[in-house]
């Protein structure tokens, strides 16, 4: 991308990158694994001059930043900064963007490799990403992160939408879905500028969950500002797929009088697993692709388990929770959980607290209604109305990524199949969305990956393979043209031993087993086509 591989003066450099923002806001509306890159401070493109030191910091505290109340810039010498130890000296920036936008800026000195690494955030964020950053940051990174414009008071939710019953804060939404992302990016990358004097030679979003989304949104609405773009389970979708965590409970509001038991959840589960767990000729624990197990929750009904009697109603609730949410007429609304994915996130004893804290504040807009009272046709029609009021904000699902491809950016995106809270199959419809728009798979391919993981649950952890470094793969991708086909997985023992390796595929090819060698080494393996999109209605 010439914006940011170009050294040139720092304010010139600022000047083009707030045009490019100004016209990004405008078009956004009013209304984790961390992986490292293997660059060192050894291959920094440098000037010659000598790193900054204590005083270049410091001297930060005095920019003006358009839009900016408060800003103050320290370097940090001990080693440690909000529970992180092993960091490298660096100059910490935090600065406050109108209205509520907190923003850290961590700028190694010595350590520094050339390149920046935003890190996204979590659920409804409120947060600064330290750990993110902090891992960044041991690589060499200047790096960046923020709350969104809202702070979290201690529980993981929503309320910041909602300024009275009826009145939404269509400022601070706006502020989490986008504008937030986009002040972060501007005023980072000229706290880069300004400290190393010149451009970070290659800037990458890293992202998971919320972070995955926020990847996506600058790719759509910002699409020359990274080079790189790590999108792992993204929350894209959000108008839908939030209001959709709530359908296993009201399903089982509705046909149980209240949540289903949980040793039920684990034998429908188990059962789904050992009868399609054959299915792709090795048996492991693992589907290898889920979209190919058909399995009927209702042949459990009459079977005694260690809560009661598996019953009809039990088995309704299951296979919803599986099929995902439906229309009153049984139209498809939204995916649901694969065969073999934790169920107790969505359809255990409580609901999932951002999707419950979406119907409260942001769909009925009360802070005292009861998510109980919802029948089918009330969560459909509120289903609907998050449609309407959501979509164009946080939706984040513009399949339109010419001007990314254009700038020369790649993204990378992957999603665990055992995702127990964010639907892999949203990302699949995405992603297919994105080649019909752009050209088909051939040409999509030149910017934009999707890595399917078996086995792997939300962002990390799961039965499957879960340990790989997709953020490496991206930087092998942006610096030096090797796209991934082919990521090597591993499932590792509680003392570090490697179980298993794997071969993540790149969609829509699935790992196939050669039917002889060892079915725990990724040699083993073949990635061989297989059929596209999601399961069928």
């Amino acid at each position: 991308m010439t914006l940011l591989r170009s050294i040139r003066p720092a304010k010139d450099f600022r000047r083009r990158l707030l045009a490019t923002l100004a016209i990004a806001f405008l078009t956004a509306g009013l209304a984790i694994i961390t992986g490292v890159s293997p660059a060192s401070a050894t291959d920094r493109t440098t000037t010659g001059s000598a790193p900054p030191d204590a005083s270049d910091c410091e001297a930060l505290a005095s920019l003006q930043l358009p839009e900016v109340t408060a800003i103050s810039a320290e370097p940090v010498t001990t080693g440690t900064a909000e529970a992180e130890a092993d960091l490298p000296v660096f100059c910490r920036v935090a600065l406050t963007v109108q209205p509520s936008i907190n923003i850290q800026v961590w700028l190694p000195t010595g350590s520094y490799n050339g390149r920046f690494q935003a890190v996204g955030g979590g659920g409804y964020a409120g947060t600064i990403s330290y750990p993110a950053m902090a891992t960044a940051l041991r690589a060499g990174y200047a790096t960046a992160s923020t709350d969104t414009g809202h702070v979290e008071t201690g529980e993981v939710g929503g309320s910041f939408a909602l300024i009275g019953p009826g009145q939404l804060n269509w400022q601070l939404i706006e502020d989490f879905a986008s504008r937030s992302l986009f002040q972060m990016t501007d005023k980072a990358q000229t706290l880069v500028a300004e400290f190393y004097g010149e451009p970070a030679e290659y800037s990458y979003w890293n992202g998971c969950s919320t972070g995955g989304r926020q990847g996506l949104m600058l790719a759509q609405r910002l699409p020359d500002a990274y080079d790189g773009v790590l999108a792992a389970a993204p929350a894209i979708n959000w108008d839908r797929f939030i209001p959709a965590e709530l359908w296993p409970q009201v399903v089982a509001q509705q046909e149980l009088d209240g949540p289903i038991a949980q040793c039920k959840l684990d034998v429908a589960t188990r059962a789904a697993v050992a009868e399609c767990d054959p299915l792709d000729g090795v048996v492991d624990g693992v589907l290898e692709d889920p979209r190919q197990c058909d399995f009927d929750a209702g042949t459990l009904v009459g079977q005694e388990t260690e809560c009661g009697v598996f019953t009809e109603a039990d088995a309704r609730v299951v296979n919803a929770t599986w099929e995902g949410a439906q229309a009153t007429d049984g139209s498809r609304l939204w995916y649901g959980l694969v065969p073999g994915a934790p169920l107790e996130a969505l359809a255990g004893p409580e609901p999932f607290v951002i999707a419950e804290h979406h119907q409260r504040y942001w769909i009925e807009q009360n802070p005292n209604f009861d998510w109980r009272t919802l029948d089918y046709a009330g969560f459909e029609e509120n289903f609907r109305d998050s449609e309407k009021l959501f979509n164009d904000v946080i939706g984040t699902d513009d399949t339109d990524l010419s001007e990314f491809r254009s700038s020369g950016g790649k993204l990378l995106m992957w999603h665990g199949w055992n995702d127990q809270l964010i639907f892999p199959e949203g990302t699949i419809d995405y992603y297919e969305r994105v080649l019909e728009t752009n050209g088909g798979l051939h040409d999509v391919l030149s910017f934009a990956r999707l890595f399917m993981a078996p086995g792997v649950e939300h962002c990390s952890g799961g039965v499957g393979p879960n340990q790989f470094d997709m953020f490496d793969s991206l930087v092998a991708w942006v610096e030096r043209g090797g796209a991934p086909e082919r990521i090597t997985a591993s499932l590792v023992t509680q003392d570090g031993q490697v179980a298993r390796t794997r071969p993540l595929c790149l969609y829509p090819a699935v790992a196939v087993y050669n039917g002889e060698g060892n079915p725990d080494d990724a040699a083993s393996f073949a990635c061989e086509p297989a059929e596209r999109g999601t399961r069928p209605e």
